[in-house]
């Protein structure tokens, strides 16, 4: 699938005329709980040729590709990437630090890991992640549920726990968000179900365990009540601008 990946980001730069900036791996693959036969989410930065960006016109400024049943291509230009920065949306950061890479550009990703730092705002970032465990907590319907919706609802509550203790960006798969889970027993719980996810279709269905429930509804309440200071309203966006403006000069 590697293989076939490559060729299809290859076709899409020839075909959109635009160059990929970074091609990674944003899915259950990428969080740490992929089953056997989980698609490929491959997320994508891309810019066009400078003329693009010199249209009057309300150029659209994202794409999506389907191949088959298991490859999904979805990316941004990268104008909105930065604006999305700005904005500390969690998703470019998320991306940045994916440990699946499809195409590789240390520099630029050095460089978008700087202003990412720069310009995450914790309280922002924080309510995006619970706002995804909500939407997701919500879709589970009795105890009987598909374990892929469970772990949709325990990964974004641990990122969402780190940025209120550390107040930094969190990393993007479960392993490394662990050490936010405090009751060993509950970890190993966890550690049990990534097991069972990663042999079981992703329509594997689970009876949820009342410890883990439990853990999730007084994880959640903490998590809603934590008290974290109002993002900052005037970043100044010369940083990405001079990025941007960097990018279309070697274009």
């Amino acid at each position: 699938m590697l293989e076939q990946i490559k060729e299809h980001l290859d076709l899409l730069e020839k075909e959109r005329n635009i160059k990929i900036l970074m091609a990674i791996e944003s899915g259950s693959r990428a969080w740490g709980f992929p089953s056997p036969d989980s698609d490929y989410d491959v997320r994508i930065i891309y810019m066009h040729p400078m003329d693009w960006y010199l249209s009057i016109g309300n150029n659209k400024d994202h794409l999506e590709y389907f191949h088959g049943e298991l490859m999904d291509i979805g990316g941004w230009d990268i104008r909105k990437a930065l604006g999305l920065l700005r904005k500390s949306n969690a998703t470019p950061f998320e991306w940045n630090q994916s440990p699946i890479v499809y195409r590789d550009n240390p520099e630029f990703q050095k460089a978008f890991h700087e202003l990412a730092g720069q310009f995450f705002q914790p309280r922002h970032t924080l309510n995006h992640y619970i706002g995804i465990a909500l939407n997701s907590y919500k879709a589970l319907d009795g105890n009987h549920i598909k374990l892929k919706k469970l772990f949709y609802v325990i990964r974004p509550l641990l990122a969402a726990k780190w940025i209120a203790k550390k107040q930094t960006i969190p990393p993007m798969d479960i392993f490394n968000l662990m050490p936010m889970i405090e009751d060993d027993a509950i970890e190993q719980k966890i550690r049990e179900l990534i097991t069972i996810k990663s042999t079981s279709n992703e329509d594997f269905m689970y009876d949820m365990d009342a410890d883990i429930k439990s853990y999730v509804n007084h994880l959640l309440d903490d998590i809603r009540n934590v008290d974290i200071e109002n993002p900052v309203q005037h970043l100044s966006v010369e940083p990405l601008d001079e990025f941007f403006r960097a990018l279309l000069r070697t274009s």
